[in-house]
């Protein structure tokens, strides 16, 4: 701007100088050449103001411009800034979104798991308490004994009847009647064994008096001893009783046939051996396929069911007071009292005795309190009870505990090892234990 300026006074000076020369040269006086100067100026100062105002007008437009233009920018500036930020909360909600669903798909998931545990927990439960025994029990039965149609026609009939399951099989005894349990793979983990330890051999009369006969029929057992060497063996006849009278009536018929010479099998001496030269293995007998059937019915029942039973020991056996005797005057308060049919369960304590224990000590945690007071010897705490008097029938002092019975309740009591023979116990095994 300034530079135009200059420019125009450069300019504006010059047009002067050439106006002075040509008045001189006309010859124009020196007065006259003077006031058209002033007239000069005049013009040239009210072209300079006219030339200034309009570079004020200009400068003023170009700052005009330059504020526009800078209102402009920050504009856009403003609405690119509007449009991130628009677009970064559209992200940050996106974002959200996307986490609550994500939380909100764990919880579904983390719930559906947590009801699938559950379930299954509760499968576990109902398994344990062998609900789905009967269920889940399969029979094998060899093909060898369902080719006999008057047994296996029984025996298939009866199982249907009953909702048993069963399958027609090769095994590897002859005869015989295996018992497996279908557990689900998710619970395997209760180690509970599919195989059941039990195997019965399905006999008909003829057959099992020809192994008698011929002597062979021991060999028969330890033959399958040998296969199965934990399983109980149980051999299951049919008509053996009626099959040797029907063979006796007709020799005694056919006396004058010399070609006769049957000889009755000694079938009773054989079943006794069973019992008294072999663990496990037992004998049943059924007068027809009917009853033959039925057993194998409410065998398999039992051995589905019998696996979820709690194994019977003296303690739970005579915890309920079975063991009191009839005669007992204090039965009824036994029975009442849970510390004294504790006591009583402990063989060879006697129901006086547990009266005499349980008139010092009225409950159990009294008695275990001195048990386990670590300033006691363990002689002490033996011998603790053998100076307790029981008392007789005419409420006098009758006899003392003694040394024995008083060292018997404390190692029963005191037992570390569940799994250890009473009578062990009572030997002091407990406190050998590696």
């Amino acid at each position: 701007m300034k530079r135009a300026m200059q420019r125009a006074l450069g300019t504006l000076k010059l047009d002067i100088l050439a106006e002075i020369y040509n008045l001189n040269v006309a010859g124009i006086s020196w007065r006259l050449t003077v006031m058209a100067l002033h007239i000069l100026i005049g013009s040239s100062e009210e072209k300079c103001r006219k030339l200034g105002k309009e570079n004020k007008t200009t400068k003023q437009k170009g700052k005009n411009l330059d504020v526009d233009v800078i209102k402009r920018k920050s504009k856009v500036e403003d609405i690119a800034r509007k449009k991130q930020l628009k677009e970064e909360k559209a992200q940050i909600i996106e974002e959200r979104k996307r986490k609550r669903q994500q939380e909100k798909l764990q919880k579904e998931a983390l719930k559906a798991e947590m009801a699938e545990m559950k379930k299954l927990e509760k499968e576990k439960v109902k398994w344990e308490k062998g609900k789905f025994a009967v269920k889940s029990i399969v029979a094998e039965i060899d093909a060898r004994v369902v080719e006999n149609g008057s047994v296996g026609g029984h025996l298939l009939t009866r199982l249907a009847e009953k909702g048993l399951s069963f399958r027609i099989t090769s095994n590897p005894i002859e005869k015989s009647i295996l018992w497996k349990m279908n557990v689900p793979d998710n619970i395997a983990q209760l180690a509970m064994a599919s195989e059941v330890p039990y195997i019965l051999l399905v006999c008909q009369a003829e057959e099992f008096c020809e192994l008698v006969s011929s002597g062979s029929f021991m060999d028969h057992v330890h033959k399958v001893q040998t296969h199965y060497p934990n399983f109980t063996i149980c051999y299951l006849t049919n008509k053996v009783m009626r099959y040797i009278n029907k063979c006796e009536q007709a020799q005694y018929k056919n006396q004058m046939n010399s070609s006769s010479c049957w000889k009755r099998p000694p079938v009773e001496e054989v079943l006794s051996k069973l019992t008294t030269h072999f663990t496990n293995v037992r004998s049943r007998q059924c007068v027809d396929e009917a009853e033959l059937a039925d057993h194998v019915v409410g065998l398999t029942s039992s051995l589905a069911s019998c696996q979820f039973r709690k194994k019977l020991t003296p303690l739970s056996v005579y915890a309920n007071g079975s063991i009191i005797p009839k005669d007992c005057l204090d039965k009824n308060l036994i029975k009442k009292n849970s510390w004294l049919k504790a006591l009583v369960a402990i063989p060879k304590v006697q129901p006086r005795f547990a009266i005499a224990i349980w008139k010092k000590y009225p409950t159990m945690r009294s008695l275990l309190n001195i048990y386990m007071d670590p300033n006691r010897s363990v002689h002490e705490k033996e011998f603790l009870l053998k100076d307790l008097t029981t008392e007789g029938f005419l409420g006098n002092e009758d006899r003392r505990l003694g040394e024995m019975c008083s060292k018997r309740v404390y190692r029963i009591l005191m037992a570390q090892n569940g799994s250890v023979v009473t009578d062990d116990v009572e030997n002091g095994a407990d406190f050998f234990r590696t």
